[in-house]
């Protein structure tokens, strides 16, 4: 996901400390990039490492809208 939609989530950290922060995406030392560093860090897919790695493909032309 991109780190845009990646702040609508919880931070998993965050609820472990009792607390219920959003996500911050690449700003946070758990979040892996999936994707190569082509283009702006807007454009590029990442997930939560805490989370465990995605199941599903992140490349855009294969995910189903």
């Amino acid at each position: 996901m991109k780190q845009q939609e990646a702040q609508h989530y919880i931070c998993p950290l965050g609820l472990s400390a009792g607390k219920t922060e959003n996500c911050r995406g690449g700003e946070c030392a758990a979040w892996r990039w999936a994707e190569p560093k082509f283009g702006s860090v807007q454009s590029r897919r990442g997930y939560c490492g805490m989370a465990g790695e995605p199941k599903f493909p992140l490349n855009p032309e294969n995910e189903k809208p």
